[in-house]
């Protein structure tokens, strides 16, 4: 049975979430970032093979969004994919299913702010290392309205979303007349190792069919987030595909190989130069409010792992004013200002970042499908559970050599778990000790 979990000190986490609210969760956590520059990406990377990828992954996307639906419903948590996780593969499993998201996070923000600060060049000059700037400036935007009331924050993002998808769906849809056959079938000079590679680079974007599920504890009824996904997993394929269709269709390979601003470069195309303007201050917006998401989910597990005692126990505490975990917010602050500056002093490619990112979000992928082949009924969800493991397997294979970063992570957990561990255990003997000396 569902139940509400508390903080130390008995607050819960406000349920304020509707139907509406799931399908916004959903489909803006799915994409973010990502349909505003992953196409341009994978187009440069793999041509018009990437329609391919992004239909493939659009087709395998609904099984396995509807068994993270269904996991996330009859197991509802603040920690999201902690929570079933924990109920089918132990809790040592779930931290460390935690921490890989959070470290996933933690390298996927700046990477997000940075393409923010490409998306603002586009209608301002930014001189020198300005745009760092600009990213750490959104990053604290983004820890800033986790800090207002939930309710109140809910609300704009989902007016922000509906006006912005529509803004999205105009720009694509105006770019369509541009679109050359000659462009679709011209696959000259990609070949079978670039496109598996961008299959993973791809992956990135239908990344975040579980960030829902970190709401779970906000809504009044769980299986609320079922009844928003099938909605969700249309417009998000949908969108990709399309999108796909326009990059690889439209834009030449010489604007492709030196932008990421898919919907600039396709409005500028449609519309001229002075539509390039409009569509940055869309992807701008878009990526505020689709971040947001993601930070919201963020703070939301950090809670969680505080609560369960990974964390330091005052980071689960919820302010009463807002139903914030205001605390958990500044962690994540923090975090993201080392990530940042490792990415300023070591120079990484916004590439590379979406690259570990999405090894480490795939290998927390690997432990939902077990979970879910523990939790579920096989009879009835095979080929839900068949489909899923397939695509993950085949992610695992063209994408192994990006897993290094989620394996370092694993790693390092493992032996900080195995040091806590040994100091209990040691803690444990001397209050033994203590007690037959008294």
């Amino acid at each position: 049975m569902p139940m509400t979990a508390t903080t130390p000190t008995g607050q819960a986490l406000r349920k304020h979430l509707s139907l509406t609210d799931g399908f916004v969760l959903y489909t803006s956590a799915v994409l973010g970032q990502s349909l505003i520059v992953l196409p341009s990406i994978a187009a440069r990377r793999a041509g018009p093979w990437s329609i391919l990828i992004w239909a493939a992954l659009a087709v395998v996307s609904y099984p396995l969004a509807r068994i993270m639906a269904e996991l996330g419903a009859r197991y509802p948590s603040a920690g999201g994919v902690i929570g079933f996780i924990g109920h089918g593969l132990g809790q040592p499993v779930a931290w460390l299913t935690g921490t890989l998201y959070l470290t996933a996070i933690a390298v996927g923000g700046p990477a997000m702010a940075l393409i923010f600060s490409e998306y603002l060049s586009k209608l301002v000059a930014l001189p020198g290392h300005w745009n760092f700037a600009v990213a750490a400036a959104l990053l604290a935007l983004l820890i800033l309205g986790n800090l207002f009331d939930v309710s109140h924050m809910m609300r704009l993002q989902r007016w922000g979303f509906f006006v912005c998808l529509a803004a999205i769906t105009a720009t694509m849809l105006l770019a369509l007349p541009h679109v050359t056959v000659a462009r679709l079938t011209d696959v000259r000079g990609y070949d079978l190792a670039g496109v598996a590679a961008t299959g993973l680079i791809c992956f990135f974007a239908f990344v975040g069919w579980e960030n829902a599920a970190f709401s779970g504890e906000e809504f009044a009824d769980p299986r609320t987030l079922v009844k928003a996904l099938g909605l969700a997993v249309a417009v998000v394929g949908a969108l990709f595909v399309l999108l796909g269709i326009t990059v690889a269709g439209s834009l030449s390979r010489t604007v492709v190989a030196a932008s990421d601003a898919s919907l600039a470069d396709l409005a500028r195309l449609s519309l001229g130069p002075v539509a390039t303007r409009v569509a940055a201050v869309i992807a701008l917006s878009l990526l505020i409010l689709f971040s947001f998401t993601w930070a919201r989910s963020a703070t939301r597990l950090i809670y969680a792992l505080a609560r369960e005692g990974l964390f330091p126990r005052p980071l689960a505490h919820i302010n009463a004013a807002t139903g914030t975990p205001r605390r958990a917010a500044l962690a994540l602050a923090v975090a993201w200002g080392v990530a940042l500056a490792a990415q300023f002093v070591l120079a990484i490619p916004i590439e590379t970042s979406i690259q570990l990112s999405s090894g480490n979000f795939l290998l927390t992928y690997v432990f939902i499908i077990l979970t879910a082949w523990r939790l579920l009924s096989v009879r009835r969800w095979l080929l839900a559970l068949m489909a899923s493991s397939l695509a993950i397997l085949a992610l695992v294979v063209a994408g192994f050599q990006s897993l290094w970063y989620a394996l370092a992570v694993a790693a390092l957990f493992a032996a900080i778990m195995a040091v806590r561990r040994a100091r209990m255990k040691g803690g444990a003997i001397k209050h033994s000790i203590g007690e037959d000396a008294a």
